[in-house]
């Protein structure tokens, strides 16, 4: 369903401590409503203004207030030009349902960096897709330079910041063991997300290019069995043969049993894929997950367990 004639990639200027960041909810509300008085509090004790979407507070139902509303507080944060960059307050539900109602050509006017992940992952890939942007894949404005993720937010987004072209390595790697399944050296545009919300945009205008991709993949609660489907439906779609290196995160279950099936059908499916793979990577749903510049043109060197910029 991709476009060959795609927007050329764009990428956002960081933003500074002391900068006004905008807080917004494309997706499901919080669970408690007092996340959004702390997640203000944090970010402004640790250096930021905040700008709070107008809709940041109301809900419909499991949604974080109307499509429209959603939609409308993304749009206002782009076009705003006191905000420099923009954070989803959580993730969970909903974020698909709003990406026809987006301002794109707004966003491409107004390049800034879009933050968030789990269901943001519809976000990223339709703003690359339609404006052409790269975004970040990493930490929601809930949990976002808390201590575990501070150093990878403030390398990736903070201007003035040292910055290293390493985005995470075997040895950087905080939590996760990577693993290599197919070693190999392998560049290409880093694209993906959670892999539940990467599937609701197959066969949509909003489905990326995947031709020679690193691949990025990761999600939470799935049993081994929907995993399983989840990899099928990408091979049955001919996408999996396009791709040119894959990484995997995190594919947790509270189940231990049911997380070795998982893990089990992980290896599997990397070694049937057979281009350069990792596993173990750290990217996911916990609290020490790296920064990852989605649409960003990286090298994975599946040898070393690493992805670097290029």
């Amino acid at each position: 369903m991709s476009s060959n004639s795609a927007p050329s990639i764009l990428s956002p200027p960081r933003f500074a401590l002391g900068d006004t960041l905008g807080l917004v909810a494309p997706a499901s509300p919080p669970e408690k409503p007092e996340l959004i008085d702390e997640t203000i509090a944090r970010l402004t004790s640790y250096g930021f203004k905040i700008k709070a979407g107008q809709y940041l507070r109301e809900r419909d139902s499991y949604l974080a207030g109307t499509d429209e509303e959603r939609a409308a507080d993304i749009s206002a944060c782009f076009k705003d030009p006191e905000v420099k960059g923009i954070f989803a307050l959580r993730g969970g539900y909903g974020s698909c349902r709003i990406l026809p109602l987006l301002d794109y050509a707004a966003i491409r006017a107004n390049p800034k960096p879009f933050i968030g992940y789990s269901d943001i992952t519809a976000m990223h890939n339709a703003i690359l897709v339609k404006a052409g942007l790269i975004t970040f894949h990493g930490s929601n404005g809930s949990s976002a330079f808390q201590p575990g993720n501070e150093a990878t937010c403030r390398r990736l987004l903070l201007d003035g910041e040292g910055s290293t072209p390493v985005l995470f390595s075997r040895e950087t790697s905080l939590r996760r063991e990577i693993k290599t399944v197919i070693p190999g050296r392998v560049t290409g545009r880093l694209i993906g997300g959670n892999m539940t919300c990467l599937l609701r945009l197959i066969g949509t205008p909003y489905e990326p290019d995947f031709r020679g991709v690193i691949l990025f993949l990761e999600d939470t609660g799935e049993k081994a069995y929907r995993v399983d489907g989840m990899f099928t439906h990408l091979r049955l779609a001919g996408i999996l043969s396009q791709i040119g290196g894959l990484v995997i995160g995190q594919f947790d279950h509270a189940d231990p049993q049911e997380e070795k099936r998982i893990q089990d059908r992980l290896q599997v499916e990397a070694e049937g894929i057979g281009v350069p793979s990792i596993t173990g990577a750290p990217i996911g749903h916990f609290a020490e997950q790296v920064m990852l510049p989605h649409g960003a043109e990286v090298e994975l060197d599946a040898a070393e367990g690493s992805v670097k910029l290029k």
